[in-house]
């Protein structure tokens, strides 16, 4: 179960979830970027095609790829390097997969 709990655990760890709700006439889509300020880095923004699902949804999926970060911390230190990283190229391949396992459709 998502309480409002688990976003204090997340700012505890420096970790803040970046959220920007688009309304259109048929709907809300709600897109986020992940802040890991104790290391100076922030994901992507994620979620401007709905792929996550709805606003509820898209909440869920957010902090569970936060914890899929923290999991790991060296995937937190990838996120913006590039394919000088010797990891890179495995760190981009499993979060496409993991991204794979939370998207909706």
């Amino acid at each position: 179960m998502i309480t409002l709990e688990i976003y204090k655990e997340l700012e505890d760890k420096e970790v803040f979830i970046h959220y920007i709700p688009e309304h259109y006439n048929d709907g809300t889509n709600l897109n986020f970027s992940i802040e890991f300020k104790g290391k100076d880095t922030q994901t992507a923004w994620y979620n401007d095609n709905h792929e996550f699902g709805n606003v509820q949804e898209t909440m869920v999926a957010s902090i569970q790829l936060a914890h899929w970060f923290l999991e790991n911390p060296r995937r937190i230190e990838l996120i913006n390097s590039g394919y000088h990283e010797e990891e890179y190229r495995d760190y981009v391949h499993e979060h496409r997969e993991y991204l794979k396992t939370i998207m909706k459709g």
